[in-house]
């Protein structure tokens, strides 16, 4: 018999497909998993990064790895959103659990009722976010992708699909980061956590095998209300939100953000972020190749970050 517990995984992974619109056929794809299959797909990438010199540390080996970004796409929405003043600073949407927008159903796990953007993003609500990309203009949030970097390289490592000729989807996909042509680095997901860490003034990120005292630093200018923004949203997401299983005592003081993508039947997810986050000393990402934020990347890098010393 299936206790209660493993009955509500199986619900809430269903639920999750529903989403993306995926079939609840994988369940049974998962349960017939080899050992061996199971062991891979539950072996993410970690990376992290010192914010005072730059060094990138690679504990699960140098190839990095690339995905659509799901909602950590929401931290370029945001900024844009709050930057370019698309939206008045009180203004809230009301989520009611999913909402029908061009023909495109977008869906939370629950209602979350009343939100202002600082909300959403902590929560994650793709109902926000799918109404308040209406703001947006493809030119504006491109603008704003390229700020954060997703078009440039770290530390030497390639970049991630960008798409350089347009928009190819609706602004909502890209805006919750599930469009194709869209799949940043694992690299360029952490530079967007060290930026909000840091607001905008972070080192050349570099491998240690490969420093360039020459390299200029990164930078990038947002307004005070932008930063503060993105920082408490990403603080609620450790505290309240899909993060809050990586650090529930709080003993780090880590701000994160979470985003999970479809993959074939299944999920793939990652968390970024960085810590603490009243005085920010380094940064990091996980993806996960398998399940979601909840059941593989927060796990995966709670596994990693407390089994490190970190002065």
């Amino acid at each position: 018999m299936v206790d209660e517990q493993n009955q509500a995984g199986v619900g809430r992974r269903q639920f999750i497909r529903s989403i993306f619109g995926l079939g609840t056929g994988s369940v049974a794809e998962e349960a017939n998993a080899s050992p061996a299959e199971k062991k891979i797909a539950d072996r993410g990438k970690f990376f992290w990064t010192d914010l005072k010199t730059g060094q990138i540390g690679f504990p699960c080996g140098p190839s990095v790895p690339q995905g659509s970004p799901g909602s950590i796409m929401k931290l370029v929405s945001a900024a844009a959103l709050t930057d370019a003043h698309l939206l008045p600073q009180d203004r809230k949407f009301e989520c009611r659990g999913s909402i029908k927008i061009k023909n495109q159903k977008f869906t939370c796990l629950a209602p979350h009722g009343s939100l202002d953007l600082v909300q959403a993003l902590g929560l994650s609500c793709n109902v926000y976010f799918a109404q308040a990309a209406q703001a947006m203009s493809p030119k504006v949030f491109l603008e704003y992708a390229k700020r954060f970097g997703l078009d440039k390289p770290v530390g030497g490592f390639p970049i991630g699909k960008f798409p350089e000729q347009g928009l190819k989807e609706s602004l909502e996909n890209y805006a919750l980061g599930l469009a194709a042509d869209l799949q940043p680095s694992a690299l360029q997901i952490m530079r967007i956590a060290a930026l909000v860490a840091k607001e905008g003034q972070i080192p050349y990120l570099h491998s240690a095998e490969s420093p360039d005292p020459a390299a200029k630093p990164f930078e990038l200018h947002l307004s005070e209300r932008t930063w503060h923004v993105l920082q408490q949203g990403m603080q609620i997401a450790a505290r309240q939100g899909t993060g809050k299983n990586l650090d529930p005592e709080n003993k780090m003081r880590i701000a994160i953000k979470t985003g999970t993508t479809p993959h074939g039947n299944t999920f793939q997810s990652w968390v970024c972020g960085y810590f603490p986050w009243d005085a920010p000393r380094y940064a990091f990402v996980l993806r996960a190749f398998s399940g979601t934020s909840q059941e593989g990347a927060v796990p995966q890098a709670r596994s990693f970050l407390f089994a490190s010393e970190w002065p």
